[in-house]
């Protein structure tokens, strides 16, 4: 079952309640935990919801404009009660946490299998809209923005000194994105007169309004020492409210830090949380290193395996080799049934914020 589930700010309401489930075989050495769960299919009937909590806009996503889906996926016991909540494609910004609090207070008549009460897997779209009045000036300069960040990467020298001034002038707007890119030029000496100091006190400020990038880039200085006093701590702080806030980046770098334990505690279990961040607005490497975290789980379970071949293929899209290699070796230990809702989940997991 594929419930979408579309928030209106406040407001969230079911559009959609009905699908197909592949029925799961059954599986002689699968942990207690997934013994006696089906998918919905021949004899076994889909849950419904009964009762739904709306869950609401963080803060963050708000203030960023964010927009997006998050997808679960969950066991619906045979109370009808939401159980085992996994998040398998989050959207950041602090939405993916107020999601499930909401789904945790869900209730559904329970799905059944020839008439009897059973514990049924589902996957949940949460999607997140705002419905504020539009912003027209914001509008205006986003899409100036994003213009001139193409001119800058052209050929046309004219094109880019119009992309240059266009970038000067919204930095003085006080637009986050336009002064984090301008302290970049600054700092550089591309297409302007080099000033590092200037530079770096630009993308403090864009720091300052909490624009993702800028608090990576301010995080990394801390974290290396360069730039700016040695500082891990805050330079963790600071790339971890980056990655809140949706830099692949930070996402990215901190996936690898808990991975090898580099600086911080190993923690697999957060290095997969951060992975799967970048992994589902599209990075390749993040796919691939959740994948085979994924893989590597000492206990891992079906769902865990059929995950892991998803984001393998899905990298493997974006022509990543090593991503090909381990989706060929792993292939072959599925079978059908699994192979099959492998290659359905690959199409609900990217799901980019905008």
């Amino acid at each position: 079952m594929s419930l979408r589930i579309h928030c209106l700010a406040l407001t969230c309401f079911v559009i959609s309640g009905a699908a197909t489930l592949i029925a799961a075989p059954q599986v002689a050495d699968k942990p207690s935990d997934e013994l006696e769960v089906v998918h919905v299919g021949p004899g076994v009937k889909a849950p419904v919801v009964t009762h739904k909590v709306d869950p609401e806009y963080s803060p963050e996503a708000r203030s960023a404009h964010v927009q997006g889906t998050a997808v679960f996926q969950i066991i619906v016991d045979e109370r009808g009660r939401p159980t085992n909540i996994s998040l398998l494609s989050p959207l950041g910004f602090g939405l993916d946490e107020l999601a499930q609090a909401a789904i945790e207070r869900w209730t559904f008549v329970p799905g059944s299998k020839n008439g009897k009460p059973v514990r049924v897997w589902a996957t949940i779209e949460v999607s997140f809209r705002m419905t504020e009045r539009f912003d027209a000036k914001a509008e205006r300069w986003r899409t100036q923005f994003n213009v001139a960040i193409h001119d800058l990467s052209g050929h046309d020298t004219g094109r880019a000194e119009h992309a240059v001034q266009t970038i000067q002038d919204l930095s003085k707007q006080k637009f986050p994105p336009a002064m984090y890119v301008l302290g970049g030029l600054l700092t550089s000496g591309q297409f302007l007169q080099r000033d590092p100091v200037q530079g770096l006190a630009l993308i403090e400020k864009a720091a300052e309004k909490n624009y993702g990038p800028a608090l990576y880039e301010m995080g990394v200085m801390y974290y290396e020492g360069t730039q700016k006093p040695r500082d891990s701590e805050k330079g963790l702080k600071l790339m971890r409210d980056a990655a809140v806030l949706g830099s692949a980046e930070a996402q990215f770098r901190l996936g690898t830090y808990y991975e090898a334990g580099d600086g911080v505690p190993r923690e697999p279990d957060r290095a997969r949380r951060y992975f799967r961040l970048c992994a589902a607005s599209g990075a390749a490497r993040c796919q691939f290193r959740l994948a085979k975290l994924l893989l590597e789980l000492p206990d891992g379970k079906e769902r865990d395996r059929v995950q892991a071949i998803a984001w393998a293929l899905l990298a493997a899209e974006q022509d990543l080799a090593e991503a090909r290699q381990l989706a060929d070796a792993e292939r072959p230990k599925l079978s059908t049934e699994e192979v099959t809702r492998a290659m359905k989940l690959k199409t609900q997991l990217v799901h980019k914020p905008y």
